[in-house]
């Protein structure tokens, strides 16, 4: 007779998470492919389907994660963990990360965004200096970035430090 392992429950439910966030991130792989393909062979109207459905599943995946005592605390953008005091020196530290973390999302986005744009309209990359059209494209990412980088900000802040303030009372229960 077989010992049954110990927290085999825990594992049971480890398991059966990981297998469904691994599924959700191959559909959203998917949903971006497909996203692009249409972008490029019918322009970006096209797109409309996939995007509600990356941000649906997005949202329920976040809202399902939200659970009274479930705390995802803050990373950086490469996985390093934020520290979790309250104020002063350690919000600060936080607070740059976010910044950084949104002007990279930014970027991210605004070179997906050029990039898709030019193939999308035939552009020869080669020509991109020379061309009128240069200052304009300059100008597109600029904006791209300072919007782009404003909203992750906010976003990265406030769940951040939502996250942080769980986290801290949780503690404090304790």
């Amino acid at each position: 007779m077989k010992n049954k392992p110990v927290n085999s429950d825990e594992r049971t439910a480890k398991n059966t998470g990981s297998a469904a966030v691994i599924t959700l991130i191959l559909i959203w792989v998917a949903l971006v492919g497909i996203g692009i393909y249409k972008t490029v062979k019918y322009g970006a109207e096209s797109t409309t389907q996939e995007i509600l459905l990356f941000l649906g599943s997005l949202l329920v995946f976040l809202l399902l994660q939200h659970r009274k005592d479930d705390v995802d605390l803050p990373e950086t953008f490469l996985g390093k963990p934020l520290p979790t005091a309250r104020g002063g020196k350690d919000k600060t530290i936080r607070i740059k990360a976010y910044i950084a973390d949104s002007l990279i999302n930014a970027a991210i986005l605004t070179t997906l965004n050029i990039t898709l744009n030019r193939i999308n309209q035939n552009f020869n990359f080669t020509t991109i200096a020379l061309s009128t059209p240069f200052l304009t494209i300059l100008v597109n990412a600029v904006v791209d970035m300072a919007v782009l980088g404003a909203v992750f900000m906010v976003i990265n802040y406030v769940w951040g430090e939502h996250n942080i303030k769980k986290y801290n009372d949780l503690i404090d229960e304790d």
